[in-house]
């Protein structure tokens, strides 16, 4: 068996419509239908993957002060590292705390905060003045 890709990510929140909120106005996600499963949720699809937010009470930790990379999280990728300062101000506008993680090792910007139940999200960018854009982005990303 021979995986292809994936096909979509399911995040369990306490409140559906605050999640719909953050999902569609911060990440800025489109919204398409969803199936009547007989609990609340969204369904938002980037390209061919799909992100099922569905209700549910969740253990996570909400506290958006804590961060960090090794954290469980939902990745998204900005393709330059213009459209990524502008996210960067836009989540600072709405007072979310993030951390970039300096000279990553993969080649690019990595940027995390939480959503507001405390799921880590991150954003990727491609980062040419990485010291390892070369060595790892470039040999393993592309």
């Amino acid at each position: 068996m021979k995986l292809a890709r994936i096909d979509h990510v399911a995040v369990s929140v306490k409140d559906v419509e605050k999640a719909r909120d953050f999902y569609s106005r911060i990440l800025e996600l489109p919204e398409i239908p969803r199936p009547n499963f007989g609990f609340s949720g969204v369904w938002y699809k980037l390209d061919k993957v799909m992100v099922h937010v569905i209700q549910k009470d969740t253990n996570a930790n909400p506290n958006r002060a804590n961060l960090s990379a090794q954290d469980p999280h939902l990745a998204f990728c900005i393709e330059d590292l213009e459209e990524l300062d502008k996210f960067i101000q836009k989540i600072e506008s709405e007072n979310i705390p993030w951390y970039e993680l300096e000279n990553a090792p993969s080649g690019l910007r990595q940027v995390f905060f939480k959503d507001p139940d405390g799921h880590m999200i991150e954003i990727v960018t491609p980062n040419p003045k990485n010291p390892y854009y070369e060595s790892v982005f470039l040999k393993y990303y592309v």
